[in-house]
């Protein structure tokens, strides 16, 4: 087994490089895993496409509002540069004019056959105008078919509404200490098999003296349970077999210490796995502290869980 080396060492001089993976090598000293649970990597694309549906589904609702507003709209107007082209002449109902009269005129006929309104009292005549407005309905039933199967990906994609604690406490616990976090489920819906995992990346000197991040799998007091109604505390304990116990505040500073929490469960709601992740690093640990209660009942006797007090603690004496 790895022994640890725990003598204060500084790393804060080394060049960071870009590798942020799970390698043997340390290579920055800034945190894997953002406190969103966003991972701090940097992948190279094959190909500007890579992600375009990820960011789709992913971006927030006012931009893909705009994003899909502002291509109705260029469709659109490309499509109206098309007709003035080839004459609004071709256009029945359309009395000839202005470009400006002419483009908004074409624009309005434009909108009316991508989406397959079709009002009727513009028509076009002619191979070109026909070939135009046949092939912008083809675009039109395209577009509608692939914009709703965007809006069901992301009305579809449920993920975890976990509310953490903002730091991690070293508590008394049975006989000893306990390394812990609180969490709670923000949502209406219950989590059912909830399940938890904490995995420890710290930096540790090899006995050539090359600097390696290491990672371990922290022994939890309880790491599933069936429903996932209230709050949670999970405990690691710091007993001998513990990769923590024997740290101090400065020696996990210094280690770089970064705590990655998954927590993964099935909605009640739509019956999906959901997932959640957090991070703490060493400067988010509080020693010698404890959470206060965050349960309560209300005024008819149901149970109250305080949700915005999950990370509320007391220094002990």
């Amino acid at each position: 087994m790895f022994t640890f080396n725990k003598k204060p060492r500084d790393i804060t001089n080394r060049a960071p490089e870009r590798e942020l993976g799970f390698g043997r090598i340390i290579t920055t000293t800034s945190r894997m895993m953002n406190p969103d649970g966003r991972f701090n990597v940097e992948r190279q694309r094959t190909s500007v496409w890579d992600n375009t549906y990820f960011n789709l589904v992913t971006m927030p609702w006012w931009q893909f509002f705009i994003l899909t507003l502002a291509a109705f709209v260029s469709m659109n107007c490309l499509f109206a540069l098309l007709y003035c082209a080839i004459g609004v002449e071709h256009l029945s109902g359309i009395e000839p004019d202005g470009f400006l009269h002419n483009f908004t005129q074409a624009y309005f006929f434009s909108s009316q056959t991508l989406t397959t309104v079709g009002y009727g009292h513009i028509s076009p005549g002619g191979l070109a105008a026909n070939m135009a407005a046949s092939f912008e309905s083809f675009l039109g039933l395209l577009s509608f078919a692939l914009v709703s199967g965007l809006l069901y990906g992301r009305f579809s994609r449920q993920r975890a509404k976990i509310v953490f604690s903002e730091n991690l406490l070293v508590s008394p616990y049975k006989d000893g200490r306990g390394l812990m976090f609180r969490m709670g489920n923000a949502r209406r819906s219950e989590i059912i098999e909830a399940e938890v995992q904490v995995i420890m990346a710290i930096n540790q000197m090899s006995a050539e003296g090359v600097l390696e991040r290491k990672f371990f799998a922290l022994d939890l007091e309880l790491n599933r349970i069936s429903f996932f109604s209230l709050s949670w505390t999970i405990v690691h304990p710091l007993g001998e077999s513990s990769p923590v116990s024997g740290f101090s505040p400065e020696e996990l500073q210094d280690a770089n210490a970064e705590f990655m929490v998954l927590v993964k469960g099935m909605d009640e709601a739509n019956h999906q796995l959901v997932h959640a992740r957090h991070s703490y690093v060493g400067e988010e640990i509080i020693w010698n502290a404890r959470f206060l209660p965050i349960i309560g009942r209300n005024d008819k006797g149901i149970a109250q869980v305080f949700i915005p007090k999950v990370g509320a603690y007391e220094v002990l004496n």
